[in-house]
């Protein structure tokens, strides 16, 4: 694979001279730079926005944040994402953004910090393909671009004294202190629905089945109504009739599961938070019900005395990102700006967009929750630390887990993690083997349109 000829005869035309790298495992945008060790700081990525109904190209440092609100005091409260963009360079894959102004047809804007790199490598119009050309070069390529300042150091995302509430914190507002506190006291929080009381007192009662199960089901009709169509769903194979919630709990979903599924829906719905954006709803449930099965079929793979309780290595990939789903509920106008960050900027954390906007995280204010609560403590230790590889206490296995199933389902373009490695160190405190959970993964894709429908299920 090389350059495509429009690309190629474009910089000789202009006299530049370039280099192309090319990875033979092409994945993601990130993912292939790192394969093929271009430094971050060297690495510019593009982003296609509309603004005034105008489609614009912006140009910024890849590790770099795209500051929305920076964009708002250039174009007006109007920016947003342009989500129907294909690229029309002859030779490109259509998702290509070749910063290159004489081959696109739209305003192109750069980032001043751009500028600052002696060398700059950017998207060379085919997947796992990239152009190195001098910083000169590439300024001179934009002498008649629209330069600004719209992004946020990467580097600088995590250097704010959260806990500083003086008068000089513009955070002061949104410090974690003040947000624990508003949780604390349960102002505006709901308490724990009844019905997940109910499944809460269950899980300890060694006596409890199928009859009481579902009889605790009954009372919502709409989860009675899922129950009974998840267990008619060709994804359990279930050939007999199913002719009440016993029988789709005790002969196909199973109590586990069943159980699993009541709590994590019953809490979900206690919550207010749109359906839409990256951290809404239907991409939230989707990302639970992947990570949820996913989790528990790399339990499956788990040889020894290791292996965690399947029930709650599920429920903890239903719930991980719980706290997202509460931010929502309590902040909406500050959950929108992260939706927005999250969708211009997909290659950094969520966590960090959270803390830099807000100053706490869906995981502290999750964990949070999940104590007040009275949750089981395998699943508070999931919530808070499934963004973090070096989580050692008693119970990160379950964060573990879902930290891998995470980075696996990030290769199916599923949920919020920006990595696709599996840990060593992690794969090994578990007892997994590589070959396993890819192996896990593919269980996973063959029963997309399955977990499609349920996840869909759980928005209704």
């Amino acid at each position: 694979m090389s350059l495509p000829e429009v690309i190629k005869s474009n910089l000789d035309k202009n006299a530049v001279e370039f280099e192309c790298f090319v990875t033979n495992h092409p994945f993601s945008f990130y993912h292939n730079a790192e394969q093929l060790g271009i430094p971050l700081k060297q690495l510019v990525r593009a982003a296609v926005i509309e603004a005034h109904g105008q489609k614009r190209l912006l140009i910024l440092r890849a590790q770099d944040l795209l500051d929305f609100s920076s964009l708002n005091t250039i174009y007006g409260k109007s920016v947003t994402m342009a989500h129907k963009y294909e690229s029309k360079i002859e030779g490109c894959d259509p998702q290509a953004k070749v910063p290159l102004p004489e081959l696109q047809k739209m305003e192109m804007l750069v980032d001043k910090a751009v500028l600052e790199a002696s060398s700059i490598y950017f998207d060379g119009g085919l997947n796992g393909s990239f152009v190195k050309v001098s910083g000169e070069d590439f300024k001179r390529l934009h002498v008649d671009s629209t330069m600004g300042e719209f992004s946020y150091p990467a580097e600088k995302l995590n250097e704010i004294d959260y806990q500083n509430e003086s008068e000089g914190n513009t955070l002061k507002s949104f410090t974690p202190l003040r947000i624990q506190q508003r949780v604390e006291e349960t102002f505006d929080l709901p308490a724990m629905p009844a019905i997940a009381q109910e499944v809460m007192r269950l899980r300890i009662d060694t006596r409890a089945g199928a009859p009481e199960l579902a009889q605790i089901v009954s009372q919502d009709p709409s989860l009675a109504a899922q129950v009974i169509s998840w267990a008619s769903s060709p994804y359990y194979g279930y050939q007999g009739r199913i002719d009440s919630l016993t029988t789709a709990i005790s002969r196909v979903l199973g109590f586990d599961l069943v159980l699993n599924l009541a709590l994590g829906i019953s809490v979900g719905k206690s919550l207010n938070v749109s359906n839409e954006g990256p951290l809404g709803l239907n991409a939230y449930w989707k990302q639970s019900v992947y990570t949820a099965t996913l989790a528990e079929k790399l339990c499956g793979f788990i040889r020894g005395k290791n292996r965690p309780q399947r029930g709650l290595v599920y429920l903890a990939g239903l719930l991980h990102n719980f706290g997202q789903l509460l931010l929502g509920h309590l902040f909406p106008p500050q959950f929108y700006l992260i939706n927005r960050y999250v969708e211009m900027n997909p290659h950094i954390p969520v966590v960090d967009i959270e803390r830099h906007l807000l100053g706490i995280s869906h995981v502290e204010i999750g964990a949070w929750l999940m104590e007040s609560w009275n949750m089981p403590e395998e699943l508070t230790s999931a919530v808070r630390w499934h963004h973090q590889e070096d989580n050692k206490d008693e119970y990160a296995i379950y964060s573990n887990i879902v930290l891998i199933a995470n980075r696996l389902l990030k290769r199916l373009e599923i949920g919020d993690a920006t990595q696709i490695t599996l840990p060593e160190e992690i794969m090994e405190m578990i007892g997994l083997e590589e070959s396993d959970a890819l192996k896990a993964l593919d269980l996973i894709s063959e029963d997309e349109l399955d977990l499609n429908s349920i996840a869909h299920q759980m928005v209704a």
